[in-house]
């Protein structure tokens, strides 16, 4: 049955964070969130019939991660983006923010200097400085229509002697899938320097009409051997609640140290039962479901770009290559950040994520999600144009 993404369901009182938390975060209950990176659409019927199949059985015991757990996940990569890996790669994870903040630990020490490029997921921040670490932005240009990745720059922070580069591929906010080209260039620059990149591919199949992914660690062995990668399930089937995702490490000498600490000083490798049950019927049984998910918001981001052009021209619009989160510029209005997310809470009635929160050049930016019912969406786009025009 084909899925229906035109259907509100009401999500309220589930503990959903995006809906439920709106007091907390906006000041106010009634606001129409388009914020937190998860999906208002049900996750596919294959996935809850999964998991309704393995109540059946009664205990909820320790487990094992099945070999059609690693099968399924070796399958999706092979099939989505043409990798091919293997079982021994994978380690479990149970989120793709824990594993980089896993991966902080295993392979630098504290006052070690760790590159982002900003603007960039927030919690890229967090994992680096609560651990002591010291961050270097190799803060990303603006080209045109795009962000681009400043090599120039990138460069003389690597001769700072950097430990990692924390790489968002596709980039979250945004919007960029970076091409084979750029990363081949960032792989060479840091295999140079002796800088270990670990890559957040959560978005990575998610992207849009025209574009396509490139797993980082897909360039050869050597970029492979430098490359820690992590991937989930969890956006591109509305899967977060369900902390299951991997960890990708062909590298024996790095996938060791990491399980270290994942295993043995954390022991965060188990899971959960129902997490993996979600994850092998969403990697062998999906896929058709994600084709629908992709048309549905290759046609919500056309509806965005079409409105905001004719009738909200004062505001900036980048390409939009991946991810269902639309960086949005709203410098010509003229207001400070503060003042223009007190606008859109308060007279819009809108709950988008503050873009200073991404660091640097985030600022007078939003960023809105826009997997959601077109009618929220347009919904939306009215009560954004009656505030800014």
């Amino acid at each position: 049955m084909k899925p229906n993404f035109d259907e509100i369901i009401d999500r309220h009182n589930t503990n959903s964070l995006k809906h439920d938390s709106c007091a907390q975060i906006f000041g106010r209950e009634d606001v129409l969130p388009l914020w937190v990176a998860d999906m208002d659409f049900p996750c596919p019927d294959v996935v809850i019939q999964a998991i309704k199949k393995r109540l059946e059985h009664p205990v909820f015991g320790y487990f094992n991660h099945s070999d059609a757990f690693y099968q399924s996940i070796m399958g999706w990569m092979r099939r989505r983006h043409a990798w091919e890996i293997e079982k021994d790669w994978i380690c479990f994870s149970p989120g793709v923010v824990s594993g980089l903040a896993m991966a902080v630990q295993a392979f630098s020490r504290p006052g070690d200097k760790i590159i982002v490029q900003p603007p960039v997921y927030h919690p890229f921040y967090y994992v680096v400085e609560r651990q002591n670490r010291v961050l270097l932005y190799n803060n990303l240009i603006l080209k045109e229509d795009q962000y681009s990745i400043d090599f120039a720059d990138l460069e003389e922070k690597l001769k700072l002697g950097a430990k990692i580069l924390l790489l968002c591929n596709p980039h979250n906010p945004v919007g960029r899938s970076w091409t084979k080209e750029d990363l081949q260039k960032l792989g060479e620059l840091c295999l140079k320097y002796s800088c270990l990149v670990v890559s957040d591919e959560i978005h990575s199949d998610l992207i849009m009409a025209g574009h396509v992914h490139t797993p980082m660690a897909s360039l050869g062995s050597s970029i492979a051997g430098n490359t820690i990668t992590f991937m989930a399930p969890s956006k591109t089937f509305n899967l977060a609640g369900m902390a299951s995702s991997e960890a990708i490490i062909s590298n024996a000498v790095l996938r060791k140290a990491f399980c270290g600490i994942s295993q043995e000083a954390l022991h965060v490798n188990l899971g959960n039962t129902f997490g993996d049950v979600a994850l092998e019927a969403a990697y062998t049984q999906g896929e058709a479901w994600l084709n629908a998910l992709l048309d549905y918001l290759n046609g919500n981001l056309n509806y965005l770009t079409d409105f905001v052009s004719h009738q909200l021209p004062s505001l900036r619009l980048y390409r939009h290559e991946a991810t269902y989160l639309v960086w949005v510029d709203f410098s010509a209005l003229g207001l400070e950040h503060k003042d223009l997310q007190h606008k859109l809470v308060h007279e819009a009635g809108l709950g988008l994520s503050e873009g200073s929160i991404f660091g640097p050049g985030g600022e007078q930016h939003m960023r809105i999600n826009i997997a959601c019912p077109r009618s929220v969406l347009e919904t939306a786009m009215k009560a954004l144009q009656a505030c800014c025009v």
